[in-house]
């Protein structure tokens, strides 16, 4: 009885702008940092306790796209928006990278909005922000592939030698093997805009001798599957890949094909099945053994500013024996967190409305007259 009319006078003493100064301390406090932890709690669990010489986790990250300064607004909300934007992306990356602790690190293309572009100042910017955002980059194994945002290649924002010199002195190597551990990766460039099989299977034939690891996984931006088989049935039987993975649609999606790399004489047809991943919440299962199938997952964009309502990274736990488990760690849905701001500034705004409506006002006497 006695708490109860405790809280009763308290519950009196608290006034209207106490009340808003609450709110707006518990909104920025789950918007800022609490959902992102809550988040983290749905993650799959990867295991830690790995075999180094046996187990593999690698750790996805696509189309992270930094903002740039060019197709933005001014100031202020040019800034904010790249401001929060970078945020967002550290904030997640450096807890899908505790979640994990990879043994590499995976960038899928798309690295900045504006790479391709960009002015010597503006990428030296860039460049400092993705160091800033990602620096666990400089303590774990990082392979980083370009897109058509970073060097050009679509519509009419062409690629040049400049824009590829330019990537390849402050990343790496457009195309090449990266070996770590029991695993290749190949950097091919397979573009869908360009017809280049020969090109590509000569590059095939002098990556050849580094080709030594028991399983070899085609990285690329662009999507490989989706292409004419023609184009693309020489170069994956030539590569022989035991999976792709592949970025710039943004979604989660795979490609499952059993037979695709068989000497199927049906040049047209590709005998795979497109699956959607878009609501998987545990690992999948994936057989690297088999031969004359191949698979390629889709890792959805990793950016809240892409329009997509699925963001994530994608994260794939790899046994030498050919074993190969795959999961998306789903990030918050920014957007849906920017419009909580917004409602609770009008609430806000209301309350304090109210009490500056209903605030008592002192009666002014009117001055006294001397005769």
């Amino acid at each position: 009885m006695v708490s109860l009319l405790i809280m009763q006078r308290r519950f009196r003493n608290l006034s209207i702008q106490k009340v808003a100064f609450a709110l707006v301390i518990i909104v920025v406090a789950f918007n800022e940092f609490l959902v992102y932890s809550f988040q983290t709690f749905r993650w799959t669990r990867i295991s830690k306790d790995r075999a180094p010489t046996e187990e593999m986790v690698v750790l996805f990250a696509s189309d992270p796209q930094l903002i740039g300064v060019q197709d933005e607004l001014g100031f202020p909300i040019g800034s904010i928006a790249r401001w929060d934007s970078d945020r967002y992306l550290q904030k997640t990356f450096s807890r899908a990278y505790a979640h994990t602790q990879p043994d590499v690190i995976v960038f899928l293309g798309d690295i900045m909005d504006e790479g391709s572009k960009a002015t010597e100042a503006e990428y030296q910017s860039y460049l400092q922000r993705f160091h800033s955002i990602f620096p666990e980059t400089k303590i774990t194994k990082t392979v980083i592939i370009p897109g058509d945002n970073d060097i050009g290649g679509e519509g009419r924002d062409f690629r040049t030698p400049f824009k590829v010199d330019r990537f390849e002195k402050h990343f790496e190597n457009l195309t090449g093997v990266v070996k770590h551990g029991f695993i290749d990766f190949m950097k091919l460039d397979i573009r869908l805009n360009v017809d280049k099989v020969l090109e590509t299977k000569r590059l095939i034939s002098n990556l050849a001798p580094k080709l030594k690891e028991p399983l070899r996984i085609i990285i690329n931006h662009e999507t490989v599957m989706s292409k004419m088989k023609g184009t693309i049935y020489p170069i994956l039987r030539m590569a022989q890949p035991n999976i792709l993975f592949t970025g710039h649609w943004h979604v989660s999606e795979m490609f499952e094909c059993g037979t695709c790399l068989s000497e199927n004489e049906d040049i047209d047809h590709w005998p795979y099945n497109l699956r959607g991943l878009k609501n998987i919440k545990d690992f999948i299962e994936v057989d690297l053994t088999n031969l004359i199938g191949v698979n390629e997952i889709l890792v959805p964009t990793c950016s809240y500013r892409m329009g997509e309502p699925n963001m994530g990274y994608g994260v794939a736990h790899i046994e030498r024996s050919g074993r190969l488990r795959y999961t998306v760690l789903w990030l918050p849905a920014r957007y849906t967190l920017l419009y909580i701001y917004v409602v609770a500034l009008v609430i806000v705004s209301v309350l304090l409305l109210v009490s500056f409506v209903t605030a008592p006002r002192s009666k002014v006497r009117p001055p006294s007259s001397y005769r």
